[in-house]
């Protein structure tokens, strides 16, 4: 359980939280940019294994978060005062890191049914002709496009916070008193 309420997040907190932003931006702007490259060319393996390093690195990161979450002291849960959109705030935030869980997850499983991490990190071996044969691929867009989504909710309800409540909701995931 949660130590008791604090004003703010913790520091290490924080660093989890805009550690996970730039990891997981990081991650889908590459590969998107790799999707976009044909499987026959060499080119392709390059920013592929920075991908899947940013995927497994992206999963540590978030199982770390979620643990932190659980045991340094945090803040009460943001209100609008209105008790649904309270409660969607509260199910968005553990939707978040069941989404990065499942893409790191589909990413791993696809690595194995393609045979990519000799092919990646070793050179030996050539790319499968097309990743959608493979059900992981289709579940890693998939998930991938949820998680888009949500993300973009979260930041709207960070900015509603922030703008229409002015409740200075973003000094909390801030660094300072």
């Amino acid at each position: 359980m949660a130590k008791k309420s604090t004003v703010r997040y913790q520091p290490l907190q924080v660093s989890l939280h805009w550690l996970t932003v730039v990891l997981l931006f990081a991650a889908f702007v590459l590969g998107k940019y790799t999707r976009g490259i044909p499987n026959a060319e060499v080119g392709k393996v390059a920013p592929m294994s920075v991908h899947m390093a940013l995927g497994i690195i992206t999963l540590v990161v978030i199982i770390v978060r979620f643990i932190a979450r659980t045991r340094l002291p945090k803040p009460d849960s943001a209100t609008t005062g209105v008790a649904v959109l309270d409660q969607i705030g509260k199910v968005v935030h553990y939707a978040l890191y069941l989404l990065v869980l499942l893409i790191a997850v589909s990413g791993i499983a696809l690595s194995m049914q393609a045979g990519l991490m000799p092919i990646v990190f070793s050179g030996s071996g050539s790319l499968p002709a097309d990743f959608f044969v493979f059900t992981s691929r289709i579940a890693h867009g998939f998930v991938t496009s949820a998680l888009v989504l949500l993300v973009l909710l979260h930041v709207g309800a960070a900015l509603y916070h922030q703008f229409m409540l002015k409740d200075n909701l973003l000094a909390r995931m801030g660094y300072g008193k």
